[in-house]
């Protein structure tokens, strides 16, 4: 490639000296020789179409040698993810709030009544409780796409004289386990809410409570298991069914 540019320059000069001022050869020296021959080289070069396009490919080639990912590091980056991944797995805990210890202690126990027997009688789901209609009464509506569920309890005054039942004062909080999975009791401005319930009882009378929350309609269609969790000063959970 050299010898040709060099071959191009000395060409372009013996040109110029013959169709210089008419046909005289002007003369030159030495140091000016050279001046012209650098000069005609430098004009080769940047006309040289060939030279423009192997220097744009040892550009495309540099550019795709950076590009490459070196891989040695590119391993080691990767080692090094693998381990911060399986540090970070091994810190995480997963808490199982479904590990429900269920007591055998009663409701009446619990909540330290020995005049009054609590017995769960079942359970419904609806989109409003209570239905009611014609009379004057709180009602709840489910929120769109739950539904409520309702467990009843029938209390009932088991000793011979009149029995006051006052279950806000303990200030006992309820939850009702769903198939395993806990849900607050709703707060409710009904008269027979369980939590909330103050009256007085005759001997042998008996009155329905409630307990009342909130689940996914689809849940309503598949319950398998129920609980009441009861919590003041301690806390216990009672199986249902």
């Amino acid at each position: 490639m050299k010898r040709k540019i060099m071959g191009g320059a000395v060409a372009l000069f013996s040109a110029i000296l013959i169709t210089g001022c008419g046909n005289a050869i002007p003369e030159m020296s030495g140091e000016q020789q050279a001046l012209f021959v650098e000069y005609a080289v430098g004009k080769v070069l940047k006309y040289d179409k060939n030279r423009e396009g192997k220097l744009t490919e040892l550009i495309l080639e540099q550019e795709t040698e950076e590009d490459k990912p070196d891989s040695a590091s590119d391993e080691t980056a990767h080692i090094e993810t693998d381990a911060q991944e399986e540090t970070n797995t091994e810190e995480v805990t997963v808490i199982d709030n479904t590990d429900i210890v269920i007591s055998n202690i009663t409701m009446e126990e619990f909540l330290k009544l020995n005049s009054v027997r609590f017995t769960y009688t079942g359970y419904e789901t609806a989109d409003t409780y209570p239905d009611q209609e014609g009379e004057l009464y709180f009602a709840m509506d489910a929120t769109s796409g739950r539904k409520l569920l309702v467990l009843k309890f029938l209390t009932e005054n088991i000793s011979g004289a009149e029995t006051s039942l006052d279950i806000a004062q303990s200030n006992t909080r309820f939850k009702i386990v769903v198939n395993g999975e806990e849900k607050n009791a709703l707060t409710t401005l009904l008269l027979n809410d369980l939590a909330y319930y103050q009256g007085t009882l005759a001997p042998g009378e008996n009155v329905e409570l409630v307990l009342i929350c909130e689940i996914p309609a689809e849940q309503a269609e598949v319950i398998t298991s129920l609980a009441l969790t009861m919590k003041n000063d301690e806390t216990v959970t009672i199986s249902l069914f």
